[in-house]
C-alpha cells in the first residue's frame, strides 16, 4: 500500500507541529529505523513550516498495521504520545494521490497557489533519492505530482495575483518600476517577512540591494544569500538617498523613518512599503511630494482582491489532479496486478494441459493439433475475462481484499 501520515497547519498548531519537524539528519535515521520493518519499502519525509508529511510504501495489506509502524518511529525519534493522535491525518492508496497532488498544486497551502510548496516538495524527494529510499513506487508517485503541479499552475488562474503580503509589495514594485532590476533597493529587517521579500526579488536579479537590520550578521547573512549589501542601522539614512524603493519590514515599536528624514532625501521618486505592525515609516511620508507609502493594509487589499480568483480556480485545478490521479492509480493497480494476472494465466494453461493430456490419452482422435489449438482458444479467452473483471472489481486500488481472495481461490500464493 501507498500511505501517508501528516500533521499540518491545518491540524495543529505551531508548538506542536515544531515537535515533528524533521533535519535532513534524523530523516535519514528515521528512515534505516523503518528499515528494519522488511515490509516497508520506501518512504520520503516533506518537513516545512507548515507541515510534516511521511509518505510511504509498505507490503503490509492492512492500514492500521502500516500506519502504526509509522507511529512507532515517530514515538522512538519525536516522542509522539497517543494523545497527539487527534493532530494526525491517514491516508492511503487514491487519497495519498490525491492529497500530494493538491499539495503541488498549491491547493493545500495556507496561501492558495504559492509557489514555495512545489520546490520544497521537490527537495524532499530529491534527498529521498539521494538516501535511497525511494524507489519505483514514490518515484513514480512523486514524478506525477510535478507533473500535476506544472499542469494546474499553467492551465489555471491558482497563482495569479499576489498571494501575501510579501509577493503583493515586490508586485507594487514592479508595477511601479517596470525596469526594477535597474533600480536600487533597500530593506530593512531580516525576519522572516524580510527574508521572503528577498526570496521574491530574486527573480527579479536586483543590481543594488542594500539589507539593514539591527543584528548585523543577520544582515551579512541574506546579503551573502541573496547578492546585496549589509548595514547596520545607523547607516539607513546614508542609503536612503541611494534608493529607489525602501521596504520597512521590523517589530520595531517607533518610527524608523519619519517624515523629516524622509524629506532629506526627496531628491526624485521614490516608493515606500511599510510591512511592519505597528508601523515602522511615519504615515506623514505620504505627504511628501515624490514619496508614495504603502502600509500592510494597502497590501492586504492588494491580496485580498486575488484570493477570490484563486479559490475560484480550484475546481479548474481539480479537474486536472483527478486525471492524474486517476493516471497514477492505474500504473499503480497494473503493477500490483501484473503478478496475479501471470498467475492466473499460468493456471489456466496448466490445468488446460493436464486435462487435454488426459482426455488424448483415453480417446482416440486423429487431429489432435484442432483439439490442442481449440483448448488453447478456450484456456486464453477465459484468463483475458477473468482478468478483466478483476481490474475493475479492485478499481483504484480500494477493494484489496479480493486480490487476497483470487489468490486462495486459484491457489496462486
Amino acid at each position: 500500500m501507498i500511505g501517508l501520515v501528516g500533521i499540518s497547519f491545518k491540524t495543529a498548531e505551531l508548538k506542536i507541529r515544531e515537535q515533528f519537524s524533521f533535519s535532513d539528519e534524523e530523516i535519514i535515521e528515521f528512515s534505516e529505523f523503518l528499515k528494519n520493518d522488511y515490509e516497508h519499502k520506501e518512504l520520503v519525509v516533506l518537513s516545512t513550516c507548515n507541515r510534516t508529511e511521511i509518505y510511504f510504501y509498505s507490503l503490509k495489506v492492512n492500514d492500521n498495521e502500516a500506519f502504526n509502524t509509522i507511529l512507532n518511529a515517530l514515538f522512538k525519534f519525536k516522542n509522539y504520545t497517543k494523545h497527539l493522535k487527534q493532530y494526525f491525518y491517514f491516508k492511503s492508496s487514491i487519497q495519498v494521490a490525491e492529497h500530494l497532488f493538491k499539495v503541488t498544486s498549491g491547493i493545500d497551502s495556507l496561501v492558495i497557489g504559492e509557489d514555495q510548496i512545489i520546490g520544497q516538495v521537490k527537495s524532499a524527494f530529491n534527498y529521498a533519492q539521494e538516501i535511497k529510499s525511494a524507489e519505483t513506487i514514490l518515484t513514480r508517485l512523486f514524478t506525477k505530482s510535478f507533473e500535476a503541479g506544472k499542469k494546474v499552475r499553467s492551465e489555471t488562474k491558482i497563482n495569479q495575483g499576489s498571494g501575501s503580503v510579501s509577493s503583493a509589495a515586490v508586485d507594487l514594485c514592479h508595477k511601479n518600476y517596470r525596469d526594477l532590476q535597474n533600480r536600487s533597493i533597500l530593506l530593512v529587517g531580516a525576519g522572516e517577512t524580510g527574508q521572503l521579500v528577498l526570496t521574491s526579488l530574486s527573480k527579479h536579479k536586483i543590481k543594488s540591494l542594500y539589507i539593514a537590520n539591527r543584528t548585523f550578521s543577520n544582515a551579512q547573512e541574506l546579503a551573502e544569500r541573496f547578492n546585496g549589501k549589509a548595514l547596520n542601522l545607523d547607516e539607513i539614512e546614508t542609503y536612503l538617498e541611494k534608493s529607489d524603493i525602501i521596504i520597512i519590514a521590523t517589530n520595531s515599536k517607533k518610527h524608523i523613518i519619519s517624515k523629516e528624514i524622509a524629506e532629506k532625501v526627496n531628491s526624485r521618486k521614490k516608493l515606500y512599503i511599510d510591512l511592519s505592525v505597528p508601523r515602522n515609516i511615519d504615515e506623514k511620508v505620504s505627504e511628501i511630494e515624490n514619496a508614495e507609502l504603502f502600509a500592510v493594509d494597502d497590501l492586504n487589499k492588494i491580496v485580498n482582491s486575488t484570493t477570490q480568483k484563486r479559490i475560484d480556480a480550484i475546481s479548474d485545478a481539480m479537474v486536472i489532479i483527478n486525471s492524474v490521479t486517476a493516471d497514477y492509480m492505474d500504473w499503480l493497480i497494473m503493477r500490483g496486478l501484473s503478478p496475479i494476472f501471470s498467475k492466473i494465466k499460468k493456471n489456466f494453461q496448466e490445468i488446460n494441459e493436464k486435462e487435454l493430456e488426459g482426455f488424448l490419452k483415453a480417446n482416440s482422435i486423429e487431429n489432435k493439433k484442432e483439439i490442442i489449438d481449440y483448448g488453447k482458444h478456450i484456456t486464453d479467452k477465459y484468463a483475458r475475462l477473468f482478468i478483466k473483471n478483476l481490474r475493475e472489481i479492485v478499481k483504484n486500488g480500494e477493494k484489496k481484499e479480493y486480490i487476497e481472495s483470487i489468490n486462495k481461490l486459484f491457489e496462486l500464493q
